[in-house]
């Protein structure tokens, strides 16, 4: 007799209710050991149940713990917050972009070799460039929460790179190490060296539309995949 195959399997890390198609747990990212074989079977057999249900029949949405519906949206109101730091400090720089510095420096030591603009560059497009190679990563393990905070750390290291381009002329923030302010240069090569706010707000306004590309992901990843009755009627 063919065992029945489960719909939902607790992580055997955290306890948070999984599909039984998923490979890796979405409250904590574990892999739950579920073996290939039978994660395409439950796929194979969601398909088949698509396919066969009758148009217009709608299907209960599964079951998940109300409180990682919760969990998303306290996210998405912390990360708003957070986002909001930019318009109450001038110049912020935040916890995040420590990290954002140290691969803006890596950068520029690793294309040491390239011709200069792209050297000058390289920072900028360093600090892009591993946060994007995370999201990748986490995107491929079927990790959706961690590839969307990513998406969000890469508006965020824009809002950053922003500050540093509005500074082209002033020139007042700190220089790890002094030399060149790399902005300065770049926009004087661009030809825009006289427009450093312009070119300022609109890098602003491209990480803002990240961040906030990566609050609506969370939040239709929660709402597509949790529970939205958190209790019985009465």
């Amino acid at each position: 007799m063919e065992a029945e195959l489960p719909e939902n399997v607790k992580c055997p890390y955290c306890g948070a209710g999984n599909a039984a198609d998923s490979e890796f747990c979405g409250a904590c990212y574990k892999n739950l050991h579920i073996p290939a074989e039978v994660r395409a079977e439950v796929k194979i057999k969601k398909i088949l149940a698509g396919a066969a249900a009758p148009a217009g029949n709608g299907t209960r949405a599964e079951e998940r713990p109300a409180a990682r519906l919760w969990g998303r949206l306290i996210l998405i109101a912390g990360l708003a917050l957070f986002y909001l730091q930019w318009f109450t400090h001038k110049n912020y720089f935040s916890p995040l972009d420590f990290i954002n510095l140290a691969f803006h420096e890596a950068g520029h030591v690793l294309l040491g070799f390239f011709p200069r603009f792209i050297v000058m560059a390289a920072g900028t497009l360093s600090q892009l460039f591993f946060p994007a190679v995370c999201l990748v990563h986490l995107m491929r393990r079927g990790a959706n929460l961690g590839w969307q905070l990513c998406l969000f750390w890469i508006g965020e290291s824009l809002l950053n790179i922003s500050v540093y381009a509005g500074d082209a002329l002033d020139q007042a923030l700190p220089l790890v190490g002094g030399g060149e302010h790399d902005w300065t240069y770049l926009l004087t090569e661009l030809g825009l060296i006289a427009h450093p706010r312009g070119v300022e707000r609109a890098i602003f306004l491209a990480g803002s539309a990240v961040i906030f590309w990566s609050f609506y992901l969370i939040g239709k990843d929660a709402l597509a995949r949790e529970s939205l009755e958190l209790g019985n009627p009465g």
